[in-house]
Order: structure tokens, then sequence, then C-alpha cells
């Protein structure tokens, strides 16, 4: 608060007199010019007085006092605007930091709503074959069921039941995944079948790099397959490599079910896919199977089993049964 000027003018005399003969270096000396510094009036008030009582020095101290507080508020100012700077930098950073992020989630939002949705089935005993949006063509195997969803980063298909290949059109931009009980599988373009079957998830590659992954929790584990190769992810068990012609698990395409050191339940669960009622293994038997089987003989090479396994057939109209003998 600004002091009444008479209280100004007194003090300012008796700072004069004290300090008129005092040595540059006299201690009260910091304290008058703390004085002096306070406000306006205090050096008005001293430069009257000085003028007055014939100080011709002090005038000149006041000025350069003056000019000291000047530069020290200059001071002030400056560093008060470098602060309000800095905190409209820092600002503007956490904006744009905040806009950032919020566009980045719009932008997943608008990356995860799905372009078009198909649920694709077949019955059992019938393949069912259809082209996607982006020309890939999908061919189902008999009793097999599997949702597509296209979105703009990926083309994602899951398999919930059976076998399906997959003829995909190449896309640098949106790979193809299929998903099934055990395994992701990713592409961008080939050709490759997927089978899930008694409890685990075969994949084959007819031409073009396919990578398979598992999908149990904790695992990382990937093998990448090429030209022939076959690779089956078992349940909580990593992705391996097989000695199988893959060509063989594109058989069914033409009518052919070809069993390679199978066992009873996937031999069974394979024929169920075209006949009703299904055919089910109640065996304890771990013969493995070897044949090549038309689709249209099914019933004779059911009849045969009992030749090459300890076990024997069980009819009734729920179910074709394999029990031991």
């Amino acid at each position: 608060m600004t002091q009444p000027r008479n209280t100004a003018l007194e003090q300012a005399s008796k700072w004069f007199l004290r300090l008129k003969d005092a040595a540059p270096d006299h201690a009260d000396r910091g304290r008058f010019e703390a004085w002096l510094m306070e406000s306006e009036a205090n050096r008005q008030a001293y430069q009257r007085i000085a003028e007055t009582w014939g100080d011709f020095d002090s005038p000149a101290r006041i000025t350069h006092i003056s000019q000291a507080m000047s530069a020290r508020k200059l001071d002030e100012d400056i560093r008060k605007r470098q602060r309000a700077n800095t905190l409209a930098k820092l600002g503007a950073v956490v904006a744009i930091g905040l806009a950032s992020l919020f566009g980045f989630q719009q932008w997943q939002s608008w990356q995860a709503q799905p372009l078009e949705t198909i649920a694709q089935t077949s019955a059992p005993g019938h393949m069912v074959s259809r082209f996607l949006p982006d020309g890939t063509k999908l061919t189902l195997d008999a009793h097999s069921d599997t949702k597509v969803v296209y979105y703009r980063d990926k083309r994602y298909v899951r398999l919930l039941h059976g076998q399906a290949v997959f003829e995909v059109v190449k896309d640098a931009d949106r790979p193809f995944i299929v998903e099934s009980d055990h395994a992701r599988i990713t592409v961008k373009g080939t050709r490759f079948v997927v089978n899930m079957i008694n409890h685990k998830t075969v994949v084959a590659v007819d031409h073009g790099k396919v990578l398979v992954e598992t999908l149990q929790a904790g695992q990382t584990s990937s093998v990448l397959l090429s030209n022939g190769e076959v690779a089956e992810v078992k349940d909580q068990a990593k992705p391996v490599k097989l000695n199988k012609s893959a060509k063989d698990y594109f058989a069914f395409l033409q009518g052919r079910l070809i069993f390679d050191g199978a066992s009873l339940s996937e031999v069974t669960e394979t024929l169920s896919r075209y006949r009703q009622p299904p055919i089910v293994n109640h065996s304890t038997s771990d013969t493995e199977i070897s044949a090549v089987v038309d689709v249209h003989t099914l019933n004779k090479f059911i009849k045969t089993l009992p030749a090459v396994a300890p076990v024997k057939l069980q009819e009734s109209e729920a179910e074709t049964a394999i029990v031991d003998r």
C-alpha cells in the first residue's frame, strides 16, 4: 500500500541525514535501498529531499536504483511471461495429447466397426461354396459352420465347426484371419484349408504363406507354413508341422476322404459330416486307420471297421455307435 506523502518525506529526511556522510559499504545502505524500492512515493520523496539539501549524488543514485528496479521488474515480467508461455505450451501439449488420444480412440472405434457380417453354414452331406465381398472363395465341408466379419483393417472368419477351404484374394492392407478353438491363422493371399476336428485344428497350405499361432493363454508360439505344408494345434499345445501331404486335406472337394493314421474318433467325426444319423466312437481302441473313402459309399466303409479294429457296430435311430468288442 502507498504511504502518505508527508510520512514518505519524513522517512526520506531521516535516510538522507543517516547516509549523507556514510561510507559506500555502510550496513544501512542495503536497508535504505530496500525502503527506496518499496514505492514510487519513497523514491520521489527522497529525490525531493536530496535536491533541496544539495546532495547532487543522491538523484544519480536514485536514478541508478530506479533503473535497477526497472530492470528487475523487466526480469520479473520476462519470467512471468516465460512461465505463462510454458504453461500455455504445456496446456497445448496436454490438449494435443488428449485430442490425439480421443482421435486414436475414435479411429480405433471406427476401425472396429464391421463393414459386413455373414453367417455361413452347411448341412450334413452337403458342401457349400460362395464368394466373399472381396472375391475370396469360401468352401465349407459338409456339416460345417462359419461366421465371417469384414472390417476396414482386416478380414475375419470364425470357424465354429467343421472344415473350410479358403482361396484368399491378396490385400496387403487387410490380412485374412481365421480362428478356431485352438488356433489363429493369418494370411494375405493364398489357398489353404482349416479343419477343426477331435480337439485339434489342422491347417494345410496349397500355395502361399500362412502363419499359424496358438490361442492358448500365455502361449506365443507360431509356425509359418508355405506350399504343401501341414501343421496342427492341439489343446494346450504349441503348433507343430506334420510330415503329411497337404493335398490329402483338399481331397474332400472331390468327394474323397483320406485318413492317414487317424484315430477312430477322428474318423467317426469326419464321417458324421456326411451322414445322418451320426456315427460316434464309444470304444477305447487306439487303432489307427489309413484309408481312402468315397463319400458316396460311407456305409460300406463303416461296415468294414470291425475288420480292422477290435470294435463292433450298434445301430439306433439316434446314432451308429462304435463300441468295444
